[in-house]
């Protein structure tokens, strides 16, 4: 493992710290076509037959590669990946379907998944050149055994890594005579107003003071209040106290603390009576009703009809008046790996320089802006920008609607670079993108990935372990919000977690995380 970071070190001095390839692909790959089998995941704006999308005949075209994909719908591919897993009848490639790290390891001492480390620098090198220009990115997917088997999502778009923001109507604030809201009795205040303002006018009390598309968001719009996920959103179960030391999150007393807001201001019929089972199109209805004030969101467009009446506090909620202000729900730039070469194939070389492409200029451009002529045109500087079919579409479609049968980005999980020239500029809106800002110049200064990386043994360890406490955590998080468990009960709740393993898991997890800090040095 630091043979190979070394090794993309001295690259990086040679390179200069630029993002140039490393070396030259030479398309197409092949004489003749070849035909790879691949599993994949739709994304939920993909339209049609997945086969069918028109990047395919591009690439196609492009490398001499042709992939008959079974694409799974989106939110579906995890489970049926892990039955082809289970019967071991995978394709040649997996493509757009996240791996946990604890899986990978299991997978590739089965055989079932190849190693890809030792192709990146001479058939990747748009990817390797993202790996010597940015260390953190290698430290993020490579495994314990110190091979990399998938190739990663990579967000640097200035708005994305930034997750919910914290959008209000700013129309009822100002006309009711409030200023944004800075701290937990500000916001407290408006949600009171507005709950009983009647906003949409529809004579029924209906308000929505606080509202999102999950549970989740919410918690992640309030932890850095309480002080807690000091190591960004992505550990959801691991940050460091104030005192520096390895702390499970679900356990802390600022999670106690924050959860006991939550479930007073649910009680008062404050938070949305809905948080436990909404999606994205729940909040999408009832924002277009005009009933929400507090969007704690991705996005100022789920707010759909009424999306231009909100925008981002300037800066993260604080408990009290002079507080300091942290902002947690910041995630690291570079997620597991989402695509990967079994070990039935047999051409694993062109497989890497395939989806490398992905990795590079053009690549981004295909990726995500699509067909040149159709979907995009280079505009007096050679930056892709949309056409009018997308940004305008003449039978009323979104612009992700339109891009459905072109491209296959939606829905995350993919093997290229999300940055602002080829995504955020281009479909992120000014309101989400001063949102973001205003929370990151609060965020934390280290940001860990989801998970650190483990040994087989670790991982199988992991495993079980996480069974119970995964079932305590989430149903416990949902009963103390609803007032459906007293806070009474908190430390029977904190002992049920210790029983479970938690001494054996903080082992494990710190181990992971001195080998994630190791490298490099």
């Amino acid at each position: 493992m630091k043979k190979l970071l070394c090794t993309l070190l001295a690259l990086l001095l040679v390179a200069g710290a630029c993002c140039t390839a490393l070396a030259d692909v030479t398309f197409p790959l092949s004489d003749e076509v070849i035909t790879l089998t691949a599993f994949a995941t739709a994304g939920p704006y993909t339209k049609g037959d997945f086969n069918d999308l028109a990047m395919w005949k591009v690439m196609e075209e492009l490398t001499h590669i042709k992939f008959e994909f079974d694409a799974a719908p989106s939110g579906q591919g995890g489970e049926r990946l892990g039955l082809l897993f289970a019967a071991n009848t995978l394709p040649d490639v997996i493509f757009k379907t996240g791996i946990s790290n604890n899986d990978v390891v299991r997978y590739a001492a089965d055989g079932q998944l190849q190693p890809i480390g030792d192709l990146l620098e001479e058939h990747a090198p748009n990817f390797n050149a993202l790996l010597v220009e940015t260390p953190e990115i290698y430290k993020a997917i490579v495994q314990a055994d110190g091979q990399i088997y998938g190739f990663p999502y990579i967000v640097t778009a200035s708005p994305s890594n930034i997750s919910p923001k914290l959008f209000y109507n700013y129309k009822f604030v100002e006309q009711n005579g409030f200023e944004p809201a800075d701290t937990l009795d500000d916001l407290l205040e408006q949600m009171r107003a507005f709950k009983d303002s009647d906003w949409n006018g529809n004579g029924q009390a209906d308000e929505l003071p606080l509202a999102s598309q999950s549970l989740g968001s919410i918690i992640n719009a309030f932890a850095g209040t309480f002080g807690i996920m000091t190591r960004g959103k992505s550990s959801t179960y691991w940050d460091v106290d104030e005192n520096g030391e390895l702390r499970f999150i679900p356990t802390s007393e600022g999670y106690k603390e924050m959860l006991m807001f939550l479930n007073s201001i649910y009680e008062e019929g404050l938070l949305d009576q809905q948080i436990f089972t909404a999606d994205l199109a729940y909040f999408q209805a009832a924002a277009a009703e005009n009933r929400v004030l507090f969007g704690f969101d991705h996005n100022t467009t789920y707010m759909t009809t009424y999306s231009d009446d909100f925008i981002g506090l300037p800066a993260p909620l604080s408990k009290a008046e002079g507080d300091e202000k942290f902002w947690a729900g910041q995630g690291l730039s570079v997620g597991g790996g989402n695509t990967f070469i079994t070990g039935n194939c047999q051409y694993p070389a062109e497989v890497v320089s395939y989806f490398d492409y992905f990795y590079s200029n053009e690549g981004l451009n295909l990726f995500f802006l699509g067909i040149e002529g159709e979907t995009y045109e280079l505009d007096e500087d050679g930056i892709a920008r949309y056409t009018d079919f997308v940004t305008a579409n003449p039978d009323g479609l979104s612009m992700e609607e339109a891009l459905g049968t072109y491209i296959c980005w939606s829905g995350g999980n993919n093997p290229s670079v999300a940055d602002d020239v080829h995504f955020g500029d281009n479909l992120i809106n000014e309101s989400t993108t001063t949102a973001a800002k205003n929370l990151a110049a609060y965020g934390p200064e280290v940001i860990w990935p989801g998970s650190f990386t483990y040994t087989e043994e670790e991982s199988e360890i992991l495993s079980d372990l996480k069974l119970d406490i995964d079932r305590i955590v989430s149903e416990k998080k949902a009963a103390f919000v609803a007032g459906n468990e007293s806070f009474d009960n908190w430390d029977a709740y904190v002992a049920s977690i210790e029983a479970a393993g938690l001494d054996e898991f903080r082992e494990i997890v710190q181990a992971g995380l001195d080998r994630y800090n190791a490298i490099g040095e």
